[in-house]
């Protein structure tokens, strides 16, 4: 999946392309991190819980606080440790 481009609608109802960066595992979930091109020189990340139903894998909104912080905290570890 690393790598991969998909069409997603964000929060303005607007598709856009999001290149797909790696995919996580914490506390019984999987997580995607991806990246949306905003302009040629801004670039934003996300983090989206991964579901699946029965269409398919979607990306979910991580509504919970905590979680939401846990799963942020991770990604900045994991960006410092790339640096």
């Amino acid at each position: 999946m690393n790598g991969k481009v998909v069409k997603i609608v964000d929060e303005n109802n607007i598709e856009r392309e999001a290149k797909i960066i790696t995919t996580i595992k914490d506390n019984g979930f999987e997580y995607v991190i991806y990246v949306i091109d905003r302009d040629n020189d801004n670039s934003n990340i996300f983090v989206s819980r991964l579901v699946t139903t029965t269409d398919g894998v979607k990306f979910d909104n991580i509504e919970d606080v905590n979680e939401k912080k846990r799963i942020d905290d991770l990604v900045k570890d994991m960006i410092k440790k790339a640096m």
